[in-house]
């Protein structure tokens, strides 16, 4: 660059190695005056340092590698800036330095910063008060932020861990695959008639069979990687750049990006060869167990090829010196061939991805050759993954700045999964419907129009909450390239979003997809906590009050949230029994409950124990839709009733229809169940609720009773003429000793 008039060469200065303290000041400050563009150059105060002449310049723009040492502010790695022109800003790569934007040199790495490039802008006191000390931004984040350190945390279970998903991962692969292709979908288990060994040796025998991989599956496999490397290289793209890199003096790398191009290549090759019977797509499904061993192999070799290059190259970095974690995590960060072909971003989309969307296009022209159709099922999962293969294609830029990319080394974990693992494990639904016959799983066409409609509508939200974060992050950094990509939606960018600003000097998000009003997000939120704290509270309350028998309910009733009808039934079973146990209770015990409740009650009455029950408008009884399956047998043991039951009902009740409420009183009054029914006039089931009257949301419940007086349909003197049906009830049938109902048909008699 050429440097500024008002610049002039300063006296080279390096730090000793033997430097008296480990906190480094003394870096020379610029300070240009702007009239007379003369440079006046003021030295912080700093303690003496021996001057060590002869030794190589570096950059300050990289000022090489960064010891763990630096980064706790020890002593730098000696450095010197021999030219005045060498010193630009870290982030607009100017040379300026005037009155109020001044080039401020980091006392921690020595990176120079212009007062206002630096996030958050450098005080004036910081030059003004020659003992002040000032650090930026990445060294702080780098001693705050674990992801900026420069040592790995034992993760996964450390050399044994790691050692174990390395040997099971494959394993894993080649049984899945055997259950697909020769289990009929199921999972491999050997036969009554069959040991361990002989069964472990059997699914030996079906990989080997099945999956060896033969020179065409590694011709396929391979032409593809190499098919899309020449498509990451040569087709047009744009380039960005990528995160700093603290262990390279902030350092951004350029990564060329051109995989949208690549992907609608590759659907055009991969069309061609179809077409013209060179290479039909469905024989990737011929040859998936050979492909997947070849995948295997491949990804083993090209993991020991990259942690021995970097090895040999010297390219390692944050190593924990355990060889196993170590090869499993990789060693180099940012590995690179011919300068430009960037391994993580290549295998990050187009391997995986791409193939994974070849499979099911696969699947869907097997199905056609077959039958003559494709079926609304694998149309379904050809859309699915050709949208998700496309949004990495079309966001390719934005991958650059993901934790993968920016963090973790190229090493095992990444490509395997990426090479192998993701391709050709994530496709299993592909697998059955390819090997199965339509009619083995066909869903009505409302489910399907649901599957569709749903999906589609949790893409639009994926999609454009992406774009929304990773185009703020661009915004921020000036980076924005807005890409006219297929499919453009509408709401890819928050106009004027609230952040939060960190210590380091950079702005989280904390705005985006949302309506104008937050209470149609209020319900599924606030429920969802609410009633799973509940049962943590209860759950806690009755271990301690329970002890070791709350343990054996646990272990006899293991549903928490949607059980089965069977678990209902346990679940009232078991509080009849604990009731009818303790000293307290006369032998007694009736039930009651609302809406669900109401319907749980009713069967509670099943229990001959039970003497009496007071339904309040109780749900499902009509529809047999209660608890998972929705196949209840209320109606079918109302004549297992021995107590007095009362059910009531709001006459408005849309939920359980007046049809519904006669089939349940016809039912109770054919069995002989002594009952009473009640139809409240006016009282309706709102399928509405107010919550704290801020929120309307679609719940059914019962208006009358649970509703507040000012919304109008709450009724407090009909509820309490409800809940003194159940006083009287009760205190008729489990306070008062009255002896057993005598029961038996009556004569009815008409007397004037």
């Amino acid at each position: 660059k050429t440097p500024h008039p008002g610049f002039v060469e300063t006296p080279a200065r390096r730090l000793s190695s033997d430097a008296p303290e480990s906190r480094q000041s003394g870096f020379d400050v610029a300070r240009v005056d702007s009239k007379n563009m003369q440079m006046s150059v003021r030295k912080k105060s700093a303690p003496k340092h021996r001057e060590v002449d002869g030794a190589p310049a570096a950059s300050p723009k990289t000022p090489g590698t960064v010891s763990k040492a630096n980064a706790e502010g020890r002593k730098r790695p000696k450095r010197r800036y021999t030219r005045s022109r060498d010193i630009v800003c870290n982030l607009c790569d100017k040379p300026d330095s005037r009155v109020g934007n001044q080039i401020v040199f980091c006392d921690r790495c020595n990176t120079p910063w212009h007062q206002a490039c630096h996030q958050p802008s450098i005080p004036e006191d910081v030059i003004e008060v020659e003992e002040a000390e000032w650090v930026c931004a990445n060294c702080l984040a780098q001693k705050q932020n674990p992801a900026a350190g420069l040592t790995d945390d034992i993760e996964f279970g450390g050399s044994l861990g790691v050692g174990a998903m390395m040997v099971m991962f494959p394993l894993l692969m080649y049984y899945l695959w055997i259950g697909a292709t020769y289990y009929d979908g199921h999972l491999p288990w050997p036969a009554s008639d069959q040991g361990f060994p002989e069964f472990l040796k059997q699914l030996g025998n079906l990989a080997y069979e099945g999956a060896f991989p033969n020179t065409k599956a590694w011709a396929v496999y391979w032409g593809f990687l190499i098919f899309e490397a020449a498509c990451y290289l040569f087709l047009p793209g744009i380039t960005v750049q990528g995160k700093a890199l603290p262990h390279e003096g902030d350092r951004r790398l350029d990564y060329y990006c051109s995989g949208l191009w690549s992907f609608y290549t590759t659907l055009a090759a991969a069309a061609a060869l179809h077409l013209s019977d060179v290479f039909p797509l469905y024989t990737i499904l011929d040859e998936f167990g050979p492909i997947m061993s070849v995948a295997i192999i491949s990804a083993f070799a090209i993991s020991f090829l990259a942690y021995f290059s970097a090895l040999y190259r010297g390219a390692q970095i944050r190593m924990t010196g355990r060889p196993t974690y170590d090869f499993f995590m990789g060693a180099e960060l940012n590995p690179r061939i011919f300068g430009h072909l960037d391994l993580k971003m290549f295998s990050e989309v187009r391997m995986p991805w791409y193939l994974l969307f070849l499979i099911s296009a696969a699947a869907a022209t097997r199905q056609y050759d077959q039958f003559g159709y494709v079926t609304a099922e694998v149309g379904f999962l050809v859309m699915a993954h050709f949208l998700y293969a496309n949004a990495c294609a079309k966001g390719e830029e934005c991958i650059t700045t993901s934790w993968d990319i920016y963090y973790e080394k190229w090493g095992f974990m990444l490509i395997f999964w990426n090479f192998a693992g993701v391709p050709l494990s994530y496709c299993h639904c592909t697998l059955f419907l390819a090997n199965h016959a339509p009619s083995v799983y066909h869903w009505s066409r409302p489910a399907l129009w649901a599957f569709y409609v749903f999906y589609l509508l949790a893409y639009w939200v994926w999609d454009t909450t992406n774009s929304q974060k990773n185009r703020f992050r661009q915004e921020e950094r000036g980076t924005l390239i807005e890409r006219k990509t297929f499919p453009q939606l509408p709401w890819q960018t928050v106009k004027n979003p609230r952040v939060v600003k960190t210590q380091a000097g950079e702005s989280i998000l904390a705005d985006g997809w949302c309506f104008n009003s937050p209470l149609p997000w209020f319900y599924p939120f606030f429920f969802a906590i609410m009633i799973s704290h509940r049962a943590y509270r209860d759950i806690k309350k009755c271990e301690a009050k329970y002890g070791e028998a709350w343990q054996e309910y646990k272990r006899q009733v293991p549903y928490l949230f949607i059980p089965k009808v069977a678990a209902y039934d346990e679940d009232a079973e078991l509080s009849i029994s604990a009731l009818l146990n303790l000293p307290t209770c006369n032998g007694k015990v009736g039930a009651t409950g609302m809406c669900l409740g109401g319907h749980l009650a009713f069967r509670c009455a099943f229990d001959q124990r039970v003497a009496a029950a007071v339904c309040y408008f109780a749900t499902d009884i009509h529809s047999h839709s209660l608890g998972e399956g929705k196949q209840d047998d209320s109606l079918d043991r109302v004549g297992d009733i021995n107590g007095e039951i009362i059910m009531i009902h709001g006459k408005l009740d849309g939920h359980v229809p007046p049809e519904g409420r006669d089939l349940i009183r016809r039912t109770l009054h054919e069995k002989g169940v002594c009952f009473s029914f009640y139809e409240i006039a006016g009282a309706q089931r709102e399928y509405y609720v107010s919550v704290y009257g801020l929120l309307h949301v679609h719940l059914a419940a019962d208006a009358f009773i649970r509703d507040e007086l000012s919304k109008g349909r709450y009724d407090p003197h009909m509820s309490k003429i409800c809940f003194e049906m159940l006083l009287e009830l009760f205190a008729r049938t489990l306070k008062s000793d009255l002896g057993p109902r005598a029961g038996g048909e009556r004569k009815v008699e008409n007397v004037c």
